[in-house]
C-alpha cells in the first residue's frame, strides 16, 4: 500500500480548516472540513478527526472481525459528534462549528469507508467512480425527484443535510469496497471537487498511478489552485499493492 497526501490554504483563504491524519501501519485515514467561521471550522475538523483517531487506534485489534470493524467506525464517529456537540455548547466562540468528516481502514483486500458531509471517496481502477453520497440538499432534491438537476440553486450544492456536531444525532453512512492490487482510492475535501470535475481529477491519477504516485497529490492541489483555489484544498491517495507503506501516524494541517 503506497499513501500520497496534501492540505493546502488554496488562493483565497487566508487559513485552512481542513484537517487529515494519515497512518499507513494500521491503514487509518482521516479528513475533515471545517465550518463555523472566525476560527470554529479549525477547531472542529481537528477536534473530530483527533478524536476518532484516537477511538480508532486503540479499538482496532490486529485480528477484528468485519462485522466489528463497522461497529468500531460508527463509536469512533459518535465520539467525534459529541465531543464537538459538547464544546460548541459550552464556548461561545465555536457555537455552531460542525463539520464534514470522512473515516476509513483500509486493508489488503478491502476498504471501509464511513463518511458524512460533503467529502468525498473515489476509486480508480480502469475509470474513476465516486464511493461515496454527497449529503446535501442539492444531491437530496435530486435522488427524491423533487427538483431537476439544472433548477437547484447553487448554494444548496453546499448545505450540508448531515455534518459532525452540527445534528443532535449523526448517521453515517458505510462502504465497504473490494480492492485489487493498482486501485487508487482518493480522499479529498470539496476544495478539491469544486475546482476540478471528475474527468480532469482522474487524468491526473492515471498520470501518475504507474510511476510517480508520490506527486499526485500535489498535482491535483496544484491543478485545483490553477482554476482558481477558491477553498481549502485536502487529497489523501492510497494505492494498493506488493509494497508495505513505512508511513505510520502523520497529523497534517497547514
Amino acid at each position: 500500500m503506497k499513501i500520497d497526501f496534501k492540505t493546502d490554504s488554496g488562493k483565497k483563504r487566508d487559513h485552512n480548516e481542513d484537517s487529515i491524519i494519515v497512518d499507513g501501519k494500521k491503514g487509518i485515514i482521516l479528513l475533515a472540513d471545517g465550518m463555523g467561521g472566525r476560527q470554529s471550522g479549525e477547531v472542529a475538523s481537528r477536534m473530530a478527526v483527533e478524536v476518532a483517531y484516537e477511538y480508532l487506534f486503540y479499538a482496532l485489534e490486529e485480528n477484528v472481525a468485519e462485522s466489528d470493524i463497522f461497529r468500531i467506525l460508527k463509536e469512533a464517529f459518535v465520539k467525534a459528534h459529541d465531543a464537538i456537540k459538547i464544546c460548541s455548547q459550552n464556548v461561545i466562540d465555536l457555537t455552531g462549528m460542525g463539520t464534514t468528516l470522512i473515516l476509513a481502514i483500509v486493508k489488503c483486500d478491502v476498504a471501509y469507508i464511513c463518511h458524512a458531509g460533503d467529502s468525498r471517496v473515489y476509486l480508480t481502477r480502469r475509470n474513476m467512480k465516486q464511493i461515496t453520497k454527497d449529503h446535501t440538499v442539492a444531491n437530496y432534491l435530486a435522488e427524491h425527484d423533487k427538483m431537476r438537476s439544472e433548477e437547484i440553486p447553487e448554494k444548496l450544492h453546499h448545505t450540508l443535510t448531515q455534518a459532525v456536531g452540527v445534528t443532535d444525532k449523526i448517521h453515517p453512512d458505510i462502504n465497504t469496497v473490494p480492492l485489487k492490487t493498482g486501485d487508487v482510492l482518493l480522499f479529498c475535501s470539496d476544495g478539491l471537487t469544486d475546482m476540478l470535475n471528475d474527468k480532469e481529477i482522474e487524468k491526473i491519477i492515471k498520470k501518475y498511478r504507474k510511476k510517480e504516485f508520490d506527486k499526485t497529490a500535489a498535482a491535483l492541489v496544484e491543478a485545483a489552485n490553477e482554476k482558481g483555489g477558491k477553498d481549502n484544498i485536502s487529497v489523501v491517495l492510497v494505492k494498493q499493492g506488493t509494497a508495505e507503506t513505512e508511513l505510520e501516524c502523520v497529523f497534517f494541517r497547514l
